[in-house]
């Protein structure tokens, strides 16, 4: 008796195993989550403040596991753990944890109740790297936080023997933390977590300007060393934190209303002659700007992003 088709294939599979062309394997995403309350962790991919929910699974003895596509374009995906308790009354946000998914499998552990503080990547060298690089900046950003308080009191006293002591130390610790970043993204070039750190960079504050020159410095030269023209940026907070930081800087408490306006415009015109060269990152730009100031309840900043070409 002849053997159907179905049979010669499944014999063929047993002995030889599947054929890899055309076999989708996909990667995988496993977290060890310590004090992981009685709530799904919900999973997304994000593209600046929106988010997309993909999958959710419960914990099972404190470890949940997800399927992420191979082969797909470098993207942040999104780890959505639940409430705190706090955050259930204040209406707060839930824990949550953004990670880089470049096509590799990803293993990692940490505590609900603070998951980046607590986060050790155990399998992911772009994570690994990424959150390396955010400890250290975090690091670095409070040290320099302090350090700048101490330089405006030296100035404020007169002492300028020791003002100009610190100052020049100020700029210097800029200078090395700038030469260190740079030598990261250099180092891992190619890598979705060197283009993450490389938007990170920040111009100097120069010491021995007062506060009101650093600040419009700051508004001047904030944006110059980013690339907007990279659309593979776009699944990701990148481009979207770093325009809210600069805009953050033209908000001064005691503006009006109107000057305020004035104020975001201005910075709303740098923010779009920088995105004009690519349509992709320009249209996602002005859909975060127009968001955010309809949030804000600004009409005429949105009628004036709207009217920029």
């Amino acid at each position: 008796m002849k053997k159907s088709v179905a049979s010669i294939i499944t014999l063929f599979i047993l002995l030889f195993g599947v054929p890899r062309q055309g076999l989708t394997q996909n990667h995988t995403l496993t977290a060890s989550i310590t004090n992981q309350p009685d709530s799904p962790v919900i999973i997304g991919w994000i593209e600046g403040d929106n988010f997309t929910k993909t999958d959710s699974a419960f914990a099972v003895n404190g470890e949940v596991k997800f399927s992420l596509p191979e082969n797909s374009a470098p993207a942040v995906v999104r780890m959505i753990f639940g409430l705190t308790p706090y955050a259930r009354i204040m209406k707060e946000d839930p824990q949550q944890l953004d990670l880089i998914f470049n096509n590799e499998d990803i293993e990692i552990v940490l505590d609900f109740k603070d998951p980046e503080a607590s986060l050790r990547v155990i399998h992911s060298e772009e994570n690994r790297l990424w959150y390396d690089f955010l400890r250290r900046q975090k690091e670095y950003e409070k040290a320099l936080s302090l350090m700048e308080n101490e330089v405006n009191l030296l100035w404020q006293r007169n002492d300028s023997a020791k003002a100009v002591q610190a100052s020049d130390e100020f700029n210097q610790i800029q200078m090395d933390w700038d030469q260190r970043v740079t030598q990261i993204v250099q180092q891992n070039e190619g890598t979705y977590a060197a283009k993450l750190i490389s938007i990170k960079r920040k111009p100097m504050i120069d010491a021995f300007l007062s506060k009101e020159e650093r600040l419009t410095s700051l508004q001047k030269t904030y944006l110059d060393n980013v690339d907007f023209s990279d659309e593979s940026l776009i699944p990701s907070s990148a481009y979207t934190d770093k325009i809210f930081d600069y805009l953050v800087l033209f908000n001064h408490p005691g503006l009006s209303q109107e000057q305020r306006s004035v104020a975001y415009k201005k910075a709303v015109d740098v923010v779009l002659s920088k995105t004009g060269s690519n349509p992709k990152v320009n249209a996602f730009v002005k859909a975060y700007l127009l968001h955010g100031f309809e949030v804000l309840d600004m009409k005429d900043v949105q009628e004036h992003i709207r009217n920029k070409r």
